[in-house]
């Protein structure tokens, strides 16, 4: 089956699903959550819907998302701010994952090799999928498209020095394949 880095936002949901869909037919094995925004981890349930799905990633996601679940009314205000989105629903439901891991995952899917690393850096429950026979690192949101958003006074601050260190490692991996969490 497929192994799924991040499965997508609610609005983004439909359109994953199809352009899967889209590529292959073959049943969703693994969804990898890379840290536990909202914006990578709510197209889990249309996979889902087709099949049994086991869903993995650090062990301090469960807590952010009961965390969500207590500030849905903050997060829909602040959320509404920054992303200029009037009526902006927070969502309260959310697919824990059945495997979870404290510092480092290998995974084994179809006898493809998958590491997770744990690393700090926008957020803490943040992980990386390092696929080391074809050299492809999946960053989530420890390296994308813009300058890093260190933190801001509407939101959980974030870990710059541990980000650093996290750009350190996954720069000596030596990707030939980036894939970045937005970009």
């Amino acid at each position: 089956g497929l192994v799924l880095v991040d499965t997508g936002s609610e609005l983004t949901a439909a359109a994953v699903h199809q352009q899967v869909r889209a590529w292959s037919a073959a049943p969703v094995h693994t969804a990898i959550y890379t840290h536990g925004h909202v914006d990578h981890v709510m197209g889990t349930a249309r996979f889902e819907a087709e099949a049994p799905l086991r869903v993995v990633g650090h062990e301090a996601i469960a807590a952010r998302f009961a965390r969500y679940q207590r500030s849905a009314g903050w997060n829909s205000a602040i959320n509404q701010r920054q992303f200029r989105m009037p009526g902006l629903r927070w969502p309260t439901q959310y697919r824990v994952p059945d495997l979870t891991y404290r510092d480092r995952l290998d995974l084994d899917v179809g006898g493809t090799r998958l590491e997770l690393h744990h690393h700090r850096g926008e957020t803490d429950d943040h992980s990386v999928v390092w696929i080391p026979h074809a050299r492809v690192l999946c960053t989530g949101d420890l390296f994308i498209w813009a300058a890093p958003n260190c933190g801001n006074p509407q939101k959980v601050q974030r870990y710059v020095r541990e980000w650093a260190d996290a750009l350190d490692a996954m720069r000596a991996l030596a990707p030939a394949v980036l894939l970045p969490g937005h970009g």
